[in-house]
This record gives structure tokens, sequence and C-alpha cells, in this order.
């Protein structure tokens, strides 16, 4: 058996992948099977989707956070050191793994005040799947480093590796069936500086050979390289919270893209929504646009959620909350061919479309 390589580079979307800015992986892409895949409207669903074939609607995973009675963040400690960002998200990691979750979520710019109210949405990891459960694999999630024969082996890396260094602790294991890593810098420097700054071009070209020296290396192996998203840069920033209704009868989470409200009863509902519905470029998610996404409309998720179009975005929010936090590109907008990732391999894959869908990769993968 031919040991499959499977890399993400997160937030690389196709339209970023040219002759000029990456001459190498567009070369790759033009020698072997490269197409535009389409991205989901989701944001923990995406790679679950990837490896399991099922959309947020039938998996329930779709969002980081949800609403919870019992969440684990209801902590004293973790509102305790609320004034120091980066302590409490040590320690939110660390309870998360005290409580056994295979999958970490940062607390970021949650309010002291929420963090009773909203848990994790996803808390097992990748290799609880069939896909991988069926082989033998190495799969590099940081900060989980999980080895499988026929035991699963996992180690918990505290020291944050750059895109090369994951590669080069990918193959260092024994032979594997599957090889499995997530590279992440590319999502966060255009994150950070937009999608034509000149650090995202160099970073472009930095991680473009990386891959060259890694290919090269190791092309005798079934490649793939794939990405969840693209991105769009920011042109306008909302603050929602400015804009909603003073009173004590609903929560609400603000992400960048998104907003989620919980109400306590009808009049706090119908305020909300006449506030919202103000606001230039928002949507309503309602059953016709869910079924079309192919999103849950779960409560835990929120009574009412919202939406804004492509290049607005809510700030401050429950990620970020000063300037030097703030994002100037983003992804998490439906409906537009700028957000999709891609898919590459050196395989011989008979697809004549041009764009694949995030729910069919699993029977490629076979």
């Amino acid at each position: 058996m031919i040991p499959k390589v499977i890399i993400c580079v997160d937030g690389l979307g196709k339209d970023l992948i040219t002759e000029k800015s990456m001459p190498f992986l567009w070369k790759y892409g033009q020698d072997n099977f490269f197409s535009r895949l389409k991205t989901l409207f989701a944001f923990t669903g995406i790679e679950y989707c990837f490896f399991s074939g099922e959309t947020p609607e039938k998996s329930g995973l779709w969002f980081d956070f949800e609403k919870s009675d019992k969440s684990i963040f209801n902590n004293f400690f973790l509102r305790f050191f609320s004034f120091n960002k980066k302590l409490r998200n040590y320690l939110g990691a660390l309870i998360q793994l005290l409580n056994k979750r295979d999958y970490i979520v940062g607390l970021h710019n949650l309010p002291r005040n929420s963090l009773k109210f909203f848990d994790s949405s996803s808390k097992k990891g990748l290799w609880d799947l069939d896909f991988f459960k069926k082989r033998s694999y190495v799969l590099y999630k940081w900060p989980f480093f999980i080895e499988k024969d026929t035991e699963v082996r996992k180690s918990i890396l505290f020291r944050y590796e750059d895109d090369s260094n994951r590669l080069k602790r990918l193959l260092s294991s024994r032979k594997k069936d599957v090889y499995y890593v997530q590279l992440m810098q590319i999502d966060k420097i255009i994150h950070k500086y937009g999608k034509k700054s000149a650090r995202t071009k160099e970073e472009l070209r930095k991680i473009d050979k990386v891959l060259e020296n890694f290919i090269k290396k190791f092309n005798r192996n079934e490649i793939i390289i794939w990405s969840d998203h693209g991105f769009a840069d920011i042109k306008e920033y909302i603050d929602i919270e400015k804009m909603l209704p003073k009173r004590k009868d609903f929560l609400y989470f603000i992400a960048g893209t998104s907003a989620h409200f919980w109400f306590n009863n009808n009049d706090a509902k119908k305020e909300v929504l006449e506030c919202v519905k103000k606001i230039k470029g928002v949507k309503i998610l309602d059953k016709k646009l869910a079924k079309n996404y192919k999103i849950p409309l779960d409560r835990k998720y929120g009574d009412l959620f919202i939406f804004i179009e492509k290049g607005r975005y809510f700030f401050p929010n429950f990620y970020q909350g000063s300037l030097k936090e703030r994002f100037v590109s983003m992804h998490g907008y439906p409906d537009n061919k700028e957000l999709d990732g891609f898919f590459l391999s050196n395989k011989s894959i008979n697809k004549k479309d041009k764009t694949l869908k995030m729910k069919d990769i699993v029977d490629i993968l076979r």
C-alpha cells in the first residue's frame, strides 16, 4: 500500500496559487490533478467534512462555540485571569486537556461574564473518524501529535512549530498508511496583513519552497495538498454590540462574520431583530438558507443567527478586541468563489468537475 501524505495549507485560496506567486505549486498543479474545492459556510465542521463526508447539517459540527448549561469554562481562575488573554488561553487549554478534550479552542476575547454560557462544540479529534480508525497513521494537528500502528499514542506539543518543522516531524516516525498535517502560517499572515500585502506575498513564496523541497523527497508517495478556504479582504468594520438594545433578557455571541442570539422572551427577540435589520449587508439564517448551506438549525448555535456579506466584519468581537488584534482579511462568507480552497493530488483521479465539493473528498481518499 502506497502511503498517503495529506497536507492542509490552511487559508490558501485557489486564487492565490499563480505562476508568479507560487511557481512550484502552480506547476505541480498543472502536471497533476488540480481542482477548486468549494468551501463550506462553516468553521469547525470543514475539516471534519473533508475526512468523513458529513456536512455540518449531518454532523452537527459547525461553529467553534455552542451554548451550554455545563460549560467547562465556568471556572473561577478563567474569570480571574481575564485581564491577561494569553495566560487565560493557556489555562483554558489546560482545562480542556484535563477534561480529556481532543479538540482545543482558544478563549480569545470572550467576555469574562460569558464564559459560563459557552463551551466548545467539538470535543473529539479527527482520529476518531473511520478514515483514520481503519488505518495506521501519523496526525499532527497542533497541539496534538497522534501516532497509531495497533494502539493510539497521543502526545501534547507545547512548543508551537513553524510549517517546515511540522512537515519534518510528520515524517520522522515509522512507515504508516496515512500522514496528515495542518500548516497554519498562511492563515495567520493573511488574517493579519491581507491578501495583497508584501508580507503575504513573501509567505506564499516561502511555503511554496517548503512544499517543493518536501515533495521532491517524497513524491513516490501519494501526495494530497488541500485548503479548507480562501480569504476576502475587509473593507468595513461594524461595532454591532453598540447597536444592540440595553436589556438583560437575551444572550449573544459576536463572531467576525456572524452573530448568534438566545432569547428569554419574544419581546427581546423582536427588539434585537429590529436592530440587526438596520445593518447593511446582514442576512438572517432561515430554514431555506440553512438547507442551502448544509448547516444545522440547532438552538445550541442560536435562536437567531445572522451573518454579513463579504467585505464587512463585526469588530470588536469575541475573538479580537483591540486594534492590534483586528483582522484585515477574513473567511466565513458564503456563496463566493474567492473563499474557495483547492484540492491537488498526484494520484490519477477520474473527475472532470472543475469544482469539487467538500463532502465528496472522502470517496477520493479511499
